[in-house]
């Protein structure tokens, strides 16, 4: 990261169905997997074929094996993107997406090594040629500034927004590049709530009430907070020699790749 070098703080609000300051989010890592086998006709010659499905098959199963060993934190989750022609044909080539997240980046690296292995007991079993590639930058844990994020409930309360939900270090959720941030820069990352009946992220419902009036002040709100909050600790003395002091002393060690 050779962005924030010279950034004494980074703010970004999410939405969110209620307000909330100090969850965290979860390390990740993507992949993009492939299978080549080779088709053959599944009646008259099946043996003659390399079973693409099968070799993915054989990695979900050793993947949900593993969930019961699986280090606290970490979620491997994954769809099947390609997986055949036909039912009377062997498949030869099988895709799909997967994603690996841990608590932090030092148990997502290891949480990988595991996971590589399980898709690698699909090609061994099968003879299927196994492809991992990986899908952007690994995203790092967020770490929540407790100083900043004093700042912004005051900030919010100023507005009206009740953001004593659960405090730092509390549930973490979802993934962001924020979180690379956050190892370099002091950084809060708040969700701002707006009335969505029961609408949850991620789900097309949620997405018809982020066009509605209390969404456009959420908007403003969550803009008009992250702006006191920097008045907030530019004011404040011990606040102020805080960051610049950790400005001063940064010395960058970017986590993921």
């Amino acid at each position: 990261m050779g962005g924030p070098r010279d950034v004494a703080a980074a703010m970004m609000v999410h939405a969110a169905p209620m307000d909330h300051i100090g969850m965290g989010s979860l390390a990740i890592s993507s992949w993009k997997v492939a299978y080549t086998g080779r088709t053959s006709h599944a009646a008259a010659m099946p043996h003659k074929g390399v079973n693409a499905a099968d070799a993915m098959m054989i990695a979900q199963v050793a993947i949900s094996a593993y969930r019961q060993q699986m280090i606290p934190g970490g979620v491997v989750s994954g769809i099947v993107t390609g997986g055949g022609e036909a039912p009377n044909v062997i498949p030869g080539r099988v895709t799909a997406d997967y994603d690996c997240r841990a608590a932090t980046f030092d148990d997502l690296v290891a949480l990988k090594d595991r996971v590589r292995k399980c898709f690698e007991a699909g090609a061994l079993a099968t003879g299927a040629e196994l492809e991992l590639a990986d899908v952007g930058r690994d995203y790092a844990d967020l770490v929540q500034d407790h100083g900043l994020g004093r700042a912004y409930r005051r900030a919010a309360a100023a507005l009206g927004r009740d953001v004593d939900r659960p405090g730092f270090d509390g549930d973490k959720g979802g993934s962001t590049d924020m979180g690379n941030v956050s190892h370099v820069v002091p950084t809060i990352h708040p969700m701002i709530g707006y009335a969505c009946g029961e609408a949850i992220m991620h789900n097309p419902e949620f997405t018809r009430f982020g066009t509605t009036p209390g969404a456009d002040k959420a908007v403003l709100d969550g803009g008009l907070a992250m702006a006191w909050t920097a008045v907030d600790v530019a004011s404040d003395e011990a606040a102020r020699e805080r960051l610049l002091a950790a400005l001063s002393s940064r010395e960058p060690r970017p986590a993921g790749r």
